[in-house]
């Protein structure tokens, strides 16, 4: 088959906006143990394979999540969570939450060339061999985002801090995505299973996650020491690292006084092959009902 260009490719994206958005969404995270009645949780682990191998942790920080789509040709799409906000020339966009203008504040200025993309954002896993998508993950936040900004910043601040970039180097697998069944893209990419959540978009490994920040200039989210813990983890050994961990944010925004309370953290194999959250309100919840009851 032969290989789209990349400008054809980006242009073919556009016009097959329902795949791209399910393509590049980022997957649903469990919680590390399962919830049960009123948001209790229970003993059980969603996710036992976790404790096969050593935990990365990072914080979770309390915003919402957006996404930037770059194209080899440098081109972009920015969205949330759910939706595409806007792409690379486009003179009217959604507002939802502030991400595009709050992006274009605090990422373009230093990144965009003179036609206002992002070609410095490409991943490359070679000199001379862009991906034909770099989608990068992050977490928008402070300002007015959540109930919970006020714990990063004052009203006027934002900021944006990646927590994991995904790598579709193939154009031509790329292009066959593009015109799959929107339902059979949202199966690969995420399933069910006995052990927990599959994924299927290509993330970045952590070693590699770090290096290519490293190069753009990217924040990433803040990084914290691993998590480690047996297959019979109790909810009071999770309250209780949290508590020594990340007794409140490590990604304050210019003009906060005294860092507010963290959210909780994530956890993530190496690989990115499993990942699960471990939230304050959660595990506080859970135990002060047990105490009650």
């Amino acid at each position: 088959m032969q290989h789209p260009s990349t400008s054809s490719l980006a242009r073919a994206a556009v016009h097959a906006l329902p795949q791209l958005n399910t393509l590049t969404k980022y997957p649903s995270i469990l919680t590390l143990h399962a919830l049960g009645d009123r948001g209790r949780l229970t003993p059980v682990l969603t996710t036992p394979a976790l404790f096969d191998q050593s935990l990365l942790a990072t914080e979770k920080i309390d915003g919402t999540s957006a996404r930037l789509l770059v194209f080899a040709d440098g081109s972009y799409v920015v969205g949330s969570r759910e939706n595409l906000l806007t792409v690379s020339g486009d003179l009217l966009f959604d507002p939802a939450v502030g991400i595009v203008e709050g992006l274009r504040r605090t990422v373009f200025p230093q990144l965009a060339d003179d036609q206002g993309h992002l070609p410095s954002l490409v991943y490359h896993s070679l000199p001379g061999q862009p991906a034909a998508l770099t989608v990068i993950f992050g977490e928008f936040y402070g300002g007015k985002v959540t109930a919970s900004s006020k714990h990063y910043g004052p009203p006027e601040q934002v900021g944006f801090r990646v927590f994991d970039v995904a790598v579709f180097a193939d154009p031509a697998r790329l292009a066959e995505q593009l015109t799959a069944d929107v339902r059979d893209l949202s199966a690969w990419r995420e399933s069910e299973t006995p052990v927990g959540l599959r994924y299927g978009q290509p993330f970045l490994p952590a070693a590699g996650l770090a290096a290519y920040l490293a190069q753009v200039g990217l924040p990433g989210v803040p990084q914290l020491a691993p998590f480690s813990a047996s297959s019979d983890v109790s909810h009071e050994y999770v309250l209780d690292w949290l508590r020594q961990h990340i007794s409140h944010t490590q990604a304050p925004l210019p003009g906060l006084p005294t860092p507010g309370r963290a959210e909780g953290a994530i956890l993530r194999t190496a690989d990115r092959s499993a990942i699960v959250k471990i939230r304050f309100e959660d595990y506080e919840r859970t135990l002060n009902q047990r105490s009650k009851g």
